[in-house]
């Protein structure tokens, strides 16, 4: 039978299978000259046995490079895949337990999230956590899901599941920290005497995976017990079986830098031929040693805030001045859980207290954040005062909400995440908690797409009869009609969302400078300034002018602003006397309750960000291609194609997909433009505050009287 070689070093196909055979390498003189290692991956898809091929040659190189290695021996894995699986037992029956006490232990999303779990783990067997999976149809990872008995509707979130343990898995090897999944893996080696070299750190990071995903699939609450046969190991032994009659161990090949192999150190096999499991390789770290205990401190209480401070600064950029006052808000209400239960220190931090935590977010109303007495309360009063609210609401027959959204629940609880592994790394003493059945499930991709309304152009137009566009009594009056239209953001940003459909602050913190001539086009340059940041990096974009705009003397006004010495697009969403403030929402508390005050129906929920949606959907009707859509959006998509072979789309064919979204503001006559007061002498909005003591005027923009005497 014809041997056939493919490119990558060592990889042959012998007939349907591919083989991997290497030499040995020349520093084991021992071995005897031109003997070879000879393994059968079992594999018929070239692509997969290309990267097995690779982990084995990557692998080879290591054993040649690390002195003084011991290769862990069958009984030894044989015992990590037991321990561990017994470990994920015990808190399989933990949660089963308090789902027994919360009447849940029957409910199906529960076996369905563990099959979900047990799948990704027993991919992450097959393919280590480096891997990019592709779970399109047809793909070889969907078919062997789907044999193994997952259903077309398991496959999302599968993958879901699998990309997430995954990056967690990498972030805990590649982290400049020790993970939870690190400490696992060496607590195994630990347990049965394992080395700690990078080879065997592999070998036990593949039998916790296959224990997991062991643990998982046969849950006793799965009716179906799957087992992922194409992706398993041949002939795992059980957890039982692998402590009562393991298998001998094997003799271990061991060596010195300076010193030859002897041959009574070689295994008494054929000579010509060496066999070697194939393990997914890692990557290869340095050698810790474990010490959880050792030198770490206890961190009271009263020092949280100066910590928060650390982690904050650590985040730099990553995080938004928003971001670093969620994570403080958070660790202020933790705080104030620990001090109910008597804690005074980190060290002290159980389990108890995080499900206390998460109890804490279902007792108090949703709007607690945006109340400052409530704000100011201990948690035991905060609660108490939402039921108090509550029941008075119910009384007087309202609906009385109590409780947090589930999304703000999560990030709440990943901000509680990102304290712990900050205190973690600093060397404070702090348990490792789980929040696994705390933190709420993600809602389903097909859910989230009827969460948010996308209003069309027939429900936008009534937004543009307020008085605002039409005409308005006066500055401090704008719901009461009347002839005077004044050109400002309430007049315009409504306009910019809804024919560009971008985000809130992206364009309230807009500078004059950034609208800018292109190549013949009026475009708006969003990118980072003083007054705000962006998104992310494709949200830097460039985006023409909407003709509607420059119909109605849009820029008239940049002109005049810009004879005034004004920086901003927008001045009168900026107060001089704030040292932080977002100008979206500044532009949100000014224009959305005219709105709702004025409008007939009753408006959307979300209403700016559902101006965003709308604007996107409306152009999915009229066949705009997803990828165009995501550069208006500032959005980068998921394909080769959008994040590396191409370029945003251009001023020219956007200009030309913006007339495919209805022109609904036609009705509007130009005029000459009209500054608010406050704007056109350059004074600090009403809403300012004070400076020196002194208020820049009332919530109308009436100067305040002097005092007669």
């Amino acid at each position: 039978m014809g041997l056939r070689r493919h490119q990558v070093e060592n990889l042959i196909r012998r007939g349907p299978n591919f083989h991997w055979r290497a030499w040995i390498p020349v520093s084991f003189e021992a071995a005897g000259k031109n003997t070879r290692l000879s393994l059968s991956l079992r594999l018929s898809d070239r692509k997969i046995a290309s990267v097995v091929a690779r982990r084995l040659n990557a692998l080879l190189v290591e054993i040649e490079l690390l002195p003084g290695a011991r290769m862990a021996t069958r009984e030894q894995l044989a015992k990590i895949f037991a321990l561990e699986s017994e470990a994920v037992r015990a808190e399989i029956d933990n949660l089963d337990r308090g789902a027994k006490r919360l009447g849940s232990l029957r409910d199906p999303e529960q076996r369905d999230a563990d099959r979900h779990v047990g799948y990704a783990y027993r991919l992450l067997e097959a393919y280590g956590p480096t891997g990019t999976l592709n779970f399109e149809p047809g793909s070889d990872v969907r078919e062997a899901l789907i044999e193994a008995g997952a259903s077309e509707d398991d496959i999302p979130a599968i993958a879901e599941t699998f990309r997430s343990e995954s990056e967690g898995v990498r972030t805990d090897l590649r982290g400049p920290s020790r993970g939870r999944f690190l400490r696992d893996v060496l607590q195994r080696m630990a347990q049965v005497g394992l080395d700690d070299t990078g080879l065997n750190r592999d070998a036990a990071s593949e039998e916790i995976f296959r224990a997991r995903a062991d643990a998982f699939l046969a849950s006793p609450d799965d009716p179906r017990k799957p087992s992922l046969h194409k992706l398993s190991r041949p002939q795992a032994p059980s957890p039982i079986e692998a402590l009562a009659v393991a298998p001998p161990p094997q003799p271990q090949v061991t060596w010195k830098a300076d010193a030859p192999l002897q041959a009574s150190s070689i295994p008494e096999q054929n000579p010509e031929i060496q066999t070697l499991p194939a393990q997914p390789i890692v990557d290869v770290l340095a050698s810790v040693h474990d010490t959880a205990a050792l030198g770490r401190t206890d961190l009271p209480l009263s020092r949280f805030d100066e910590e928060v401070d650390k982690m904050i600064a650590n985040k730099g950029k990553e995080w938004t001045a928003e971001t670093a006052a969620d994570a403080r808000v958070l660790v202020n209400l933790f705080r104030g859980i620990l001090k109910e239960h008597g804690v005074t220190h980190s060290g002290q931090i159980t389990q108890t207290h995080v499900a206390a935590l998460r109890q804490h977010f279902n007792q108090v109303i949703p709007s607690w954040g945006r109340s400052p007495r409530l704000r100011t309360l201990s948690t035991q009063a905060m609660r108490e005062e939402s039921a108090r609210i509550v029941a008075e609401e119910k009384a007087k027959g309202k609906p009385g909400k109590i409780g947090l959204a589930g999304a703000t629940i999560r990030r709440h609880l990943g901000n509680l995440t990102h304290f712990q592994t900050h205190l973690q790394a600093s060397n404070y003493t702090i348990a490792d908690w789980t929040l696994k059945s705390l933190r709420p499930r993600k809602p389903k991709r097909g859910d989230v797409r009827h969460q948010q309304v996308k209003p069309g152009p027939d429900q936008v137009r009534p937004l543009f009869d307020l008085p605002i566009f039409t005409g308005q009594l006066s500055a401090d009056k704008p719901e009461a009609h009347g002839d005077l239209v004044f050109h400002s953001a309430n007049y315009f940003l409504p306009m910019l969302f809804t024919y560009l459909g971008s985000r809130r602050n992206e364009f309230a913190g807009l500078m004059l400078h950034e609208i800018v001539q292109e190549n013949g086009h009026w475009a708006i340059n969003i990118k980072p300034n003083k007054y705000r940041t962006v998104k992310n990096t494709q949200s830097e974009r460039m985006l023409p002018v909407p003709t509607e705009l420059l119909r109605l003397n849009f820029l008239d006004y940049v002109t005049r602003l810009k004879e005034l010495g004004h920086e901003l697009l927008f001045p009168e969403l900026y107060s001089p006397f704030r040292k932080t403030q977002d100008l979206g929402d500044r532009f949100y508390k000014d224009f959305v309750p005219i709105a709702k005050k004025c409008m007939s129906d009753e408006l959307w929920q979300r209403p700016i960000h559902a101006l965003r949606h709308g604007f996107a959907n409306q152009l999915k009707q009229e066949d705009v291609s997803e990828g165009v859509i995501e550069d208006l959006a500032g959005r980068l998509g998921n394909t080769e194609t959008a994040t590396r072979y191409t370029n945003p789309a251009g001023l020219p064919l956007l200009q030309n997909i913006l007339l495919k979204y209805p022109t609904i503001t036609d009705h509007l006559e130009p005029r000459p433009i009209r500054l608010l007061p406050w704007v056109e002498q350059k004074l600090p909005p009403p809403w300012a505050g004070r400076k020196n003591g002194d208020r820049f005027g009332d919530k109308r923009g009436r100067r305040p009287k002097k005092s007669k005497g």
